[in-house]
């Protein structure tokens, strides 16, 4: 969805990267990163290799999801992206 006054959103949250910390287990939400396979050169963008499909994790989208709302975890980010995953959301948090 696109609008000069907003910005862009993505409305759906299909695939998404989990990017709470484990000290937050205990809440009712989960705070994650949708994906895409849609390339735009950003860097708040990381790119990712899963089962064959080369997708991006958008940490320019970050939402907070009811832990209800999550089906089912499909497998683990290698650690170089979760480095990378890491590295970026420290610079996106810089004050």
């Amino acid at each position: 969805m696109k609008n000069a006054e907003k910005g862009r959103v993505v409305d759906n949250i299909g695939l998404c990267a989990i990017v709470s910390p484990d000290e937050l287990n205990d809440l009712p939400n989960l705070i994650v990163a949708p994906m895409t396979t849609e390339f735009e050169d950003l860097p708040s963008r990381i790119d990712f290799n899963f089962e064959k499909n080369k997708g991006f994790i958008m940490l320019d989208q970050l939402r907070s999801i009811d832990k209800n709302n999550f089906i089912k975890k499909m497998g683990e980010l290698d650690s170089t992206v979760q480095a990378r995953l890491c590295s970026c959301l420290q610079e996106f948090f810089a004050l």
